[in-house]
């Protein structure tokens, strides 16, 4: 499926660019940093949730 290859991709990418944000925030406060960390835990429970849907519609051929 080349439709996941690219939004595997995309989200590697968004990642990676949180990730190069948050090391340019040193002047945010611990708890600041916990709700961004928290967040971006809730982004990749978000996309385990999506993939599967995908995966499952892909099986059903829809």
């Amino acid at each position: 499926m080349d439709h996941k290859k690219e939004l595997d991709a995309l989200n590697k990418k968004s990642l990676d660019k949180l990730d190069q944000y948050l090391k340019t925030k040193n002047n945010l406060g611990k708890d600041h940093h916990e709700k961004l960390e928290d967040a971006k835990k809730k982004w990749q429970a978000s996309w385990s949730d999506l993939m599967d849907v995908l995966m499952y519609l892909e099986r059903i051929e829809i």
